[in-house]
């Protein structure tokens, strides 16, 4: 039993670890941005955390004593993992619209825009105030780590902005960012409550400084939405749909049409992470055989018995249908055997005992984890024969004798309902205790990397029907836009599945680099929060300082089209010794998959492609600039993107090793691998 809980845990927990592929698939654009110094890697050293099946073992901490201030000794990165969908309607119909009731959506809301209905500033400003104030009574506990950690997170600084009558916002944003690091502490309410609060306030004061101007803004962003609605290319069109989030997101931050908001995110509400196993890999990978021996004592109808016994069988899994969370049940057939000595009086009877039995529970994986039912059945068919009964005298012999052949039948039910009731306690107890273990490992996982970051917290689903099991994520928060559908690619019906929708890498990363300043004097803190999957990265001195300024929305983006993956980098400005770009820009490169003895390499398939926002794109000026942008993100997209080809399957659990890339697809925004 423990050993079937244990392989279990690892298909569930793990399954999707399965992936170098994921963790390549999301982490394509990780460790070469560390490379050219972005934050993207300490960023992705903690989105991977859903994909790398690396188990924390967070410590919580109620005061700044226990706190240490940020140091080399960071945290690694940790990990992650219904009923299908009825089917994907079509994203675009033949008018190029998303959804037809979506128009008069937009419409309506362009003519129900209210200033009343931005937010206030003074309600933001006085609850970062009261955060701060909690913050810095919580360091001010520990005089050593204390000022270290106000230092650190330039919590004067914040002061001052707040001070100012028109606070510089992208600053703010800026300071807000150094809350989102990969170190310990920082996972504390005391600190997330500031960060929270500093971002809330940034939003706010954005819009509510101005109400009249903001509504304006909104305005023109619903005409442009209206507009985009009606474009056949809207489906596919990264840029329009880029544009539609982000007018989703100056939305909610507005407090304006809710309607809408809410419309979209239910049109774009797809899981955009799936798992799917098929009930041969999961009786393959979960059928383990028994062999328990046990001693015997027991009393029946006044004769002591005692002995020894052997259960040898066989364990195996049985997926159950249940359209609302994964369920399996537990098989046990196995072969009962004993020998035993009764003992009455001055009589010992010898006996042997054999029996069949068949016992069986179910496991769902429910929202809190795993959970047996409890529905524990045990049916046995328990014989026994009696062999040879030892007395001085042959009349008290075959006295005995008479008497355990008239008592045989009771003794019998007596003994069968005893077994099976043994059988049934053990079954379930011993199921349980290793799902208790399981849940302990799997509630503190990753718990602590995704609460420092502030990334979304991805909402499990799962279903499973007689052919399959099936765990699924929606990882999105806010306004943010998931998949639009189930993955429309086929897959093979035996092994185990693994969908990632390219939304998931956007969302994923939105919370952590969306503003934020990288700057080169950051990069040694930044590889030591990646750890060592930075290893070897140099930084080159000779490039001199820069910093670089991401886009305020989905600064990085995926996209998973005609077998290739597309990294997207979007910044607003970069400072640089020699040179300045004070426009948005946007560097794209794409990438081929390929696979050699097991091993992955990322091959780009042509040049770099920079473009610049409107008039920008023309002229001397935007030609020497591109050839500048060019020049600096060759360190990232490099012909090769891997330092080494990366070999998933040293990645995987001992118990999955032995499994085989049997296919992988990349299209329609879905990359899909099947290992069996």
């Amino acid at each position: 039993m423990r050993e079937i809980l244990a392989t279990w845990e690892k298909v569930h927990h793990r399954a999707i670890f399965t992936s170098s592929s994921i963790s390549t698939a999301a982490g394509w654009a990780a460790v070469p941005l560390a490379r050219f110094g972005f934050t993207l890697v300490c960023a992705f050293s903690a989105t991977t955390s859903f994909v790398l099946a690396q188990f924390t073992d967070p410590s919580q901490v109620n005061s700044a004593y226990a706190v240490n201030a940020p140091s080399s000794s960071v945290l690694p990165v940790s990990k992650f993992l219904a009923p299908p969908s009825p089917g994907s309607t079509a994203l675009v119909t033949n008018s190029g619209l998303i959804d037809p009731n979506l128009l008069p959506l937009v419409q309506n809301s362009m003519g129900q825009l209210d200033e009343g209905r931005i937010p206030k500033p003074d309600s933001a400003r006085k609850g970062l105030e009261n955060a701060l104030n909690g913050l810095e009574n919580f360091l001010a506990t520990s005089p050593s780590q204390g000022p270290i950690w106000k230092s650190f997170l330039k919590l004067d600084s914040i002061r001052d902005e707040l001070n100012k009558p028109s606070p510089n916002l992208d600053a703010l944003t800026d300071l807000e960012k150094g809350f989102r690091q990969n170190y310990f502490g920082l996972e504390q309410s005391h600190f997330t409550s500031v960060r929270d609060a500093l971002s809330k306030f940034v939003q706010v004061q954005r819009f509510g400084a101005d109400p009249k101007k903001s509504v304006e803004i909104l305005r023109n962003r619903l005409n442009r939405l209206n507009e985009q609605l009606q474009s056949p290319d809207v489906s596919s069109d990264r840029n329009l749909l880029h544009e539609l989030a982000q007018t989703l997101s100056y939305l909610q931050h507005g407090n304006q049409a809710p309607e809408v908001i809410s419309a979209f995110r239910n049109r774009f509400s797809s899981p955009n992470v799936r798992v799917l196993a098929s009930s041969n890999f999961l009786h393959r990978q979960l059928a383990r055989p028994v062999n328990e021996a046990n001693p015997v004592n027991e009393l029946i109808l006044g004769t002591t018995i005692r002995g020894n016994s052997v259960l040898n069988g066989l364990i195996t899994p049985q997926l159950i249908n249940n359209p609302n969370q994964a369920t399996i049940r537990l098989n046990l057939n196995a072969d009962f055997a004993s020998n035993n000595k009764g003992y009455n009086r001055s009589v010992v009877i010898n006996t042997q005992g054999a029996a069949q039995i068949a016992a069986c529970e179910s496991i769902a994986l429910t929202e809190s984890g795993l959970v047996a039912l409890g529905d524990t059945g045990v049916d046995a068919n328990l014989q026994t024969m009696i062999n040879s009964i030892e007395h001085q005298l042959r009349i008290v012999r075959k006295i005995a004798a008479k008497q355990a052949a008239k008592q045989k039948s009771q003794a019998n039910a007596i003994g069968e309902a005893r077994l099976e009731s043994r059988v049934r306690t053990q079954f379930h107890e011993q199921l349980s205790s290793q799902l208790s273990k399981a849940n302990s490992q799997l509630g503190s996982a990753g718990e602590p990397v995704i609460s420092r970051l502030g990334i979304p917290r991805p909402h499990r689903q799962s279903w499973s029907n007689p052919n399959h099991l099936a765990v699924q994520w929606n990882v999105r928060a806010g306004t943010q836009l998931a998949a639009d559908g189930a993955c429309p690619l086929p897959y093979d019906s035996n092994g185990i599945t693994v969908q990632i929708h390219q939304s998931l890498v956007g969302n994923l990363l939105d919370p952590i680099l969306a503003g934020r300043v990288l700057r080169s004097e950051e990069m040694d803190r930044y590889i030591a929060q990646f750890g060592d999957a930075a290893k070897g990265i140099q930084r080159k001195e000779e490039d001199g300082p820069w910093a670089i300024t991401m886009n305020g929305f989905q600064p990085v983006e995926v996209q998973f089209d005609d077998s290739l993956v597309r990294i997207r980098v979007r910044t607003l400005k970069m400072e640089g010794p020699d040179q300045e770009l004070d426009q948005p820009a946007l560097v794209e490169a794409s990438y081929r998959v390929n696979f050699v003895d097991n091993a992955i390499q990322l091959s780009r398939e042509g040049d770099i492609n920079v473009e610049f926002a409107g008039r920008a794109q023309r002229g001397s000026r935007a030609a020497a600039l591109r050839s500048l942008l060019r020049k600096k993100f060759e360190q990232l997209f490099r012909p090769e993107l891997l330092d080494q080809p990366l070999r998933w399957t040293d990645r995987l659990p001992e118990q999955l090793r032995d499994l085989r890339l049997a296919s992988f697809a990349i299209d329609d925004g879905w990359l899909q691998f099947t290992l069996q």
